[in-house]
């Protein structure tokens, strides 16, 4: 297990109503063949694909235009039964 830096990531959540939430992203966790995104959910770290209404990852406007993203494969799985790719890392 190798934790990497998620600065300027966040993952997006859907509410029942339709609308759209974001959380940052703490760190990467790359496990095996996996890549997760990890968020802080009252005081735990917390990996995105187990929470309710998870959708995506996405890189923060301010964020994407000025720093590289980080150094791992991009086409790497995040775990999710149905195999979305990291779309946000490409």
């Amino acid at each position: 297990m190798t934790l990497l830096d998620a600065h300027g990531y966040e993952a997006v959540f859907g509410t029942p109503e339709g609308d759209t939430y974001r959380i940052p992203l703490i760190c990467w966790r790359e496990d095996g063949d996996h890549m997760y995104g990890m968020v802080l959910v009252k005081g735990h770290l917390r990996r995105t694909d187990q929470l309710r209404n998870f959708l995506q990852y996405d890189c923060r406007r301010s964020a994407c235009r000025h720093e590289a993203p980080p150094a791992f494969d991009a086409a790497a799985v995040d775990g999710r039964p149905d195999g979305t790719h990291l779309s946000a890392l490409r």
